[in-house]
């Protein structure tokens, strides 16, 4: 059955609902209805990336879709997908490197709901780096990564090529025109504060605990959509089983109407999603200033609707690392590992 995401008939159907619940409550006290149980598999319980999920949750928006969500974290985040196809989770929050080699595998998996359609990594610099060198916030893109020449900046390994997709668009070459630093994550913020590199291409949680306690300055913010290379693409996505998405179609169209309706809220009131995520005990390590940071940088990079992006899915091979190996899409069709009922594919 196919999901239609009108935010008008949202707005009624909600409304309608809290009737029901209200009458339900006034016949049998404050007892809730049964619910079904839903097992999330995540590869980690505080990634922010993963906001989506986090304000679906701390919001309630499952058990108003009449779920029971419990979340099961994976052994390592490369693992992710393992519980999921040993029957022992019903849907698992997959990133790119995690679906790409499982669909390499043909593994029997089928992404149903976007979490995550623009870049996480964005670029940011020291203020006294932006200081010296005079960037302007309201400067193009193109004049402000000009402005950058020639520093240091730290980045993890394997996000190079997202990198040099960022300087193309200004027609600049990041291997010839920067000097880039590989920096393993945990160490990137001591390496930032101590001028070991002058910029980060980062994201959570080093991205916005540079921003608010070392005052860095975003240069480049890809979570917006400022490149087009970086957007509108296939992030994070919830997946299931073809065997679950079957037997249990009801289950799995629920969990898509709430992460629908926890997209919404991430685009039309920052305030509440902040709360939403604090209420979901994903943001234990951050405080409030941090997470209204991330939530200004993270809401664009949100999709509106749980739609598959299927250009995405092909995209990422050439942008991400796959685990283990990468699928061939000469061979391999996108469309088998998107479930059609519950997302409509682009």
């Amino acid at each position: 059955m196919a999901l239609r995401f009108s935010i008008r008939k949202w707005v009624r159907r909600l409304a309608l609902t809290g009737i029901a619940l209200a009458a339900l409550s006034a016949q049998n006290g404050s007892s809730a209805p049964d619910r079904m149980p839903v097992r999330i598999e995540v590869p980690s319980t505080n990634n922010l990336q993963f906001l989506t999920l986090w304000v679906a949750l701390g919001a309630k928006y499952f058990q108003q879709e009449g779920l029971e969500p419990r979340i099961v974290a994976a052994s390592t985040p490369r693992n992710t997908g393992d519980l999921l196809l040993r029957g022992e989770a019903d849907v698992a929050l997959l990133p790119p490197p995690m679906f790409l080699g499982m669909m390499a595998e043909q593994k029997p998996i089928v992404l149903f709901a976007s979490l995550l359609a623009n870049e996480p990594i964005n670029l940011i610099v020291r203020q006294d780096i932006g200081e010296a060198r005079k960037i302007r916030a309201n400067a193009s893109l193109r004049e402000r990564l000009r402005t950058i020449a020639g520093l240091k900046v730290g980045l993890a390994s394997e996000v190079a090529p997202r990198l040099r997709i960022l300087f193309a668009s200004a027609g600049m070459n990041a291997d010839k025109d920067l000097q880039l630093v590989v920096v393993a994550g945990p160490d990137q913020l001591r390496a930032f504060a101590d001028g070991r590199v002058d910029a980060l291409f980062a994201h959570t949680p080093y991205l916005e605990t540079a921003l608010v306690q070392h005052h860095a300055i975003l240069i480049a913010d890809n979570s917006a959509g400022e490149v087009e290379a970086l957007a509108k693409g296939q992030i994070h996505a919830l997946a299931t089983t073809r065997a679950q998405a079957r037997a249990n179609p009801a289950l799995i169209a629920a969990v898509a109407r709430a992460i629908a309706r926890a997209q919404i809220l991430i685009h039309s009131d920052s305030k509440t999603t902040v709360d939403a995520i604090i209420a979901s005990g994903a943001a234990a390590q951050a405080n409030r200033q941090q997470l209204e940071a991330i939530v200004a940088i993270y809401g664009p990079a949100v999709p509106r609707t749980p739609q598959i992006s299927l250009s995405g899915i092909a995209r990422d091979a050439t942008l991400y690392p796959a685990h283990p190996r990468a699928p061939d899409f000469r061979r391999t069709k996108v469309a088998d590992y998107v479930a059609a009922e519950f997302a409509k594919p682009n």
